[in-house]
């Protein structure tokens, strides 16, 4: 009798320590999912880190981990924002003073043409304009950079043929694609309506479609091939490059940052593109296909703007 008393209640405390021993996993893994969430929306909205707690417990010491580096990173994120905005400050003030000088020099030239002589002091100061407007020009790209940057240029949204759009650009490019013995191949539905801002988005595709140019081989083809995947339209931009080096994909969008295979620019044309697509509510990535060349894909969201304009020339 007390054998079985006994067993009964080593059968009963196995019982009661198994249940307990559950309830502490499951309170385990209940904490570990809330971690897991918690990090999740840092990494989609990264402003806010975890609190660190006092907890012991191998849960509490690997959320007080990710706090301080959650914290850490939030840290950097703002000296990088604070850098860029002092960078964005330095690059204006001098574009404007830059500016200043030019346009003096223009009306000095505009002077010096009125009063010369011979036709040959004309010519030359024709020549020292065409200069002028045209280091006006540049300044005024990297004006436009930088206020792209700090969103400052508002879009105005009107639909579109994106076909139309991205042939027009071809065509200012062939100059250069002429020179370089450059094929461009486009892919687009003929139909196919985008409700954006035309001019902006313009200055994206070409600064985009010129890089794939000026990087892809001799007799070699840049492919363009434009998709309606129904909530967004994918615009991908293919060369017959080298290929973008491992070690200049973290630079390959921030302003002023040259590959080494450059020799002309600015380093500010992909960084407008990505600054310009961001406006539209897009995205702006690049890999290295397979085979040589590098690969750009352009996703833009389909607004709802559209489908209101859509709606509204049907009952028009």
């Amino acid at each position: 009798m007390i054998v079985e008393l006994l067993a009964a209640g080593i059968g009963i405390a196995c019982i009661a320590a198994l249940l307990l021993v559950r309830r502490r996993l499951a309170r385990q893994n209940q904490r570990i999912e809330k971690l897991t969430e918690q990090i999740s929306r840092f990494l989609d909205n990264p402003s806010e880190a975890l609190e660190e707690n006092l907890e012991e417990g191998w849960i509490s010491n690997l959320e007080n981990q990710i706090s301080r580096l959650e914290r850490q990173l939030l840290y950097e994120k703002h000296m990088q924002q604070q850098r860029e905005q002092h960078t964005i400050q330095f690059v204006e003030n001098m574009a404007h003073q830059m500016k200043t000088a030019v346009t003096a020099l223009q009306i000095r030239l505009e002077i010096a043409q009125l009063k010369s002589v011979t036709e040959e002091e004309r010519q030359a100061l024709w020549k020292g304009q065409a200069c002028v407007l045209r280091l006006n020009g540049e300044i005024d790209r990297i004006l436009q950079s930088s206020q792209l940057a700090e969103g400052k240029i508002h879009m105005n949204f009107a639909p579109f043929l994106l076909e139309q759009a991205i042939a027009a650009i071809c065509s200012q490019l062939k100059a250069l694609t002429d020179k370089r013995e450059v094929q461009i191949h486009l892919q687009c539905a003929e139909d196919l309506q985008y409700y954006g801002d035309l001019f902006w988005l313009t200055q994206a595709l070409e600064n985009v479609v010129k890089n794939a140019a000026e990087h892809t081989r001799k007799n070699g083809c840049v492919w363009i091939s434009v998709k309606d995947c129904g909530n967004r339209v994918q615009i991908v931009i293919e060369d017959e490059g080298k290929g973008i080096p491992a070690e200049e994909f973290p630079l390959l969008f921030q302003r002023f940052a040259r590959g080494r295979g450059t020799k002309s620019g600015y380093g500010i044309g992909l960084s407008m593109a990505r600054d310009i697509i961001r406006a539209h509510h897009g995205s702006l990535t690049a890999e290295n296909r397979k085979k040589n060349g590098a690969r750009f894909v352009i996703s833009l969201p389909v607004l709802e703007g559209a489908k209101a304009y859509a709606a509204e020339q049907q009952e028009s």
